[in-house]
């Protein structure tokens, strides 16, 4: 195994607790870094502009649902981006090349390559 592709888990699933997406940055994913990081930011967003209209007009129900169901799409992000870190991390030793797409089957062929 060649250290330089191992990744930490435990690094990335932290840094991505500290800033959601880090650890995808860590792993060297960017666009999902970018995904991860442009959503939990337009829900944040999103969950504060409501609870502006919220701050002006306490009776609305309507608006207090919405500020929350925000507030727990970004728990969701935040949650998912720590998993997916970990997922990843400890999937960087993984030999790439070992599972292969056949569209003539339709299936998916793991293949096993043996070196000495």
């Amino acid at each position: 195994m060649d250290a330089v592709s191992y990744k930490n888990p435990r690094t990335a699933v932290a840094l991505s607790a500290v800033l959601p997406g880090a650890g995808q940055l860590y792993n060297g994913k960017l666009v999902k870094a970018a995904v991860i990081m442009g959503a939990e930011s337009y829900t944040l967003y999103k969950a504060r502009e409501y609870h502006r209209m919220f701050e002006k007009d306490r009776t609305d129900k309507d608006v207090q649902i919405n500020r929350n169901k925000h507030l727990w799409y970004t728990a969701g992000i935040y949650v998912y981006a720590m998993l997916d870190a970990l997922v990843d991390a400890h999937l960087s030793s993984f030999p790439e090349g070992s599972l292969v797409l056949d569209p003539e089957r339709r299936g998916v062929c793991f293949i096993l390559t043996m070196e000495f």
